[in-house]
Formats: C-alpha cells, sequence, structure tokens
C-alpha cells in the first residue's frame, strides 16, 4: 500500500459517502466504497490487498511501510467469535478485484495499549483490494519477485566496500574535526552531513518514504545495513516507528539525497540503547540514501 497523503485524502473522501452498512460473517460493519464488477473473492485465492488503520480522523498504521501489497492465501470462510476474528480478513470475502471497503472493530483496553490511544473506541481499517490471482499466477509473481530480489542484493552489495570506506573516513575525520564545516547541527543535537542533494521534494509527515541505509557504533562497527538484504527500508515519516533522529533528518532531506546522521543517544536508542548490538547511550552514525517518499 504506497499511498501519499493526497491518494489517502482522496480516498477517504470516497469511504466518508454515505453507504449502506453491513456486516461480515463474524459480526464487523462494513461498508463498500468503491464497487467494481467481477466476481468477489473465494477460497484459495491470493489477494493482493493494502490498508491504513485509523482511530478517528488519525492514521495509526499504513501497510505500505512493510509492503506495496499483502499477498494472501484466502481460507475457507468461517464465522468466528468478534474477539478471533480478523475484520481485514472478514471483509475480504464481499470484494472483488478493484474494489475498497472499510471496516471498523470495537476494541478493549488491550489493544487500546498496543496502539497507545488510551481513549480510542474503535479502529477502522480502510481496505483496497488490488488484485486477485490463482495459484500458477502467484507462483509466477512469486519467482519474479524472487529474482529481481536477488539481482538487487546482487547489485547493492557490490556498493559496500566503498560505503564501508566512506564511512571509516566519516567517523576519523568526525573525531579529529576535519569535517567539521560540513556538518549541520539540528536543535536538537541532530548533526547530519549531505553528501548529495536530491532533486525531488522533502517527504512530509506520514508520507512513507524508502531508503537505503548503513548504520555504525562510533567505533565503526556495523549493526545492521540494507545494502546486504538489497532491499529498501520504507516507513512512515513522522509516526514514530524509526527512531527519533531518523524521523528528524530524513524530513530535512530532498528525495535523492545521500547524506551521514550523525544520532546522539537521546535521538537514537537512549539509556538502555537495543542489546546486544547496540550499548546503552551509543552515538550512531547511519550512511542513508533517501530513494522515494509517496
Amino acid at each position: 500500500m504506497k499511498l501519499n497523503l493526497i491518494a489517502i485524502a482522496l480516498l477517504l473522501m470516497v469511504f466518508s459517502c454515505k453507504k449502506e452498512v453491513k456486516t461480515t460473517l463474524s459480526g464487523f460493519n462494513y461498508t463498500i466504497a468503491n464497487d467494481q464488477k467481477g466476481d468477489n473473492v473465494k477460497e484459495g485465492d491470493y489477494v493482493y490487498f493494502r490498508y491504513i488503520v485509523k482511530v478517528k480522523d488519525s492514521l495509526v498504521f499504513n501497510s505500505v511501510s512493510q509492503s506495496p501489497d499483502i499477498k494472501f492465501k484466502l481460507p475457507k470462510q468461517e464465522k468466528k467469535e468478534l474477539k478471533n476474528a480478523q475484520p481485514i480478513v472478514d471483509v475480504l470475502y464481499y470484494l472483488s478485484k478493484g474494489d475498497s471497503a472499510i471496516v471498523s472493530q470495537v476494541i478493549d483496553d488491550e489493544i487500546r495499549n498496543q496502539i497507545g490511544i488510551p481513549d480510542a473506541k474503535e479502529l477502522t481499517f480502510h481496505v483496497v483490494l488490488s488484485d486477485v490471482k490463482d495459484q500458477a499466477s502467484y507462483e509466477a509473481d512469486m519467482k519474479a519477485e524472487q529474482a529481481l530480489m536477488e539481482a538487487k542484493r546482487a547489485e547493492s552489495a557490490a556498493l559496500l566496500p566503498a560505503i564501508q570506506e566512506s564511512i571509516k573516513k566519516t567517523i576519523a575525520d568526525y573525531k579529529s574535526g576535519a569535517n567539521k564545516s560540513q556538518i549541520i547541527t539540528t536543535a536538537s543535537g541532530l548533526k547530519y552531513i549531505v553528501h548529495e542533494t536530491g532533486t525531488g521534494p522533502k517527504p512530509q509527515v506520514g508520507q512513507v518514504v524508502s531508503t537505503k541505509y548503513y548504520g555504525t557504533l562510533m567505533d565503526g562497527k556495523m549493526f545492521d545495513n540494507s545494502f546486504e538484504r538489497g532491499q529498501d527500508l520504507q516507513f512512515p515519516l513522522g509516526q514514530g516507528q524509526v527512531i527519533k533522529g531518523w524521523d528528524e533528518g530524513f524530513a530535512l532531506l530532498p528525495v535523492g539525497s545521500k547524506a551521514t546522521f550523525l544520532i546522539p543517544s537521546e535521538l537514537g536508542y537512549g539509556a538502555a540503547g537495543s542489546p546486544p548490538v547496540i550499548p546503552a547511550n551509543s552515538e550512531l552514525l547511519f550512511y542513508v540514501e533517501l530513494v522515494g517518499a509517496k
């Protein structure tokens, strides 16, 4: 689900229109927002869908942060107790390719605590069914995706030696003060160096950004990177789903930029660290490439 803010706004405008409220087999209330011609999905179909989760007007989750489309083999439709049922799965049976729906779930204290909104009474799931495939088509898609992933992994891994040397030099220059004139420091204490300024716009809060990254401690020890995996990381900006230094830092960069973040512990993992790889009170370095925002 790769929806930018405008797309989300348009989607919600559609959902806001008066629609007939229906009930899923397990008892969730739902409405069909966009009804395309075609047969509804059935048991055994592979459904490709995306969704956002809201509490009133607040966006809680955007599935695009994990994948453009979630791919899922639809199980047998069964009536379940509401506490054991899944609203998104429940509503999919009433959709055909291209349909959109909104399904609501009344929540209890356990879920309220999980999402961190103590006064929330109901979640609304805005679901878009983008495609439906049979077994053979799904397997062909998976094979193509795997081949593409392997090619990206090889291409990305080839960049590692140069990135590692660059980071080694950045750390040495930072400690000696040689790159002091290149470092920009924000009011929060975030330091960053722009190696290459992108030509795109700066991402906005709520947009899903895509990035390549290489993270190290200040002794140069790598703790995580996306280049070895060959898969960009995606996350919604400004939603607290990453460390504070990232939410702040990526908002400062135009799309296409390459930069280094020097993140103090209070904008990273703080006094607790992230055992066993990140010690307490660790300053962190991230080389990043802002690939996109939408």
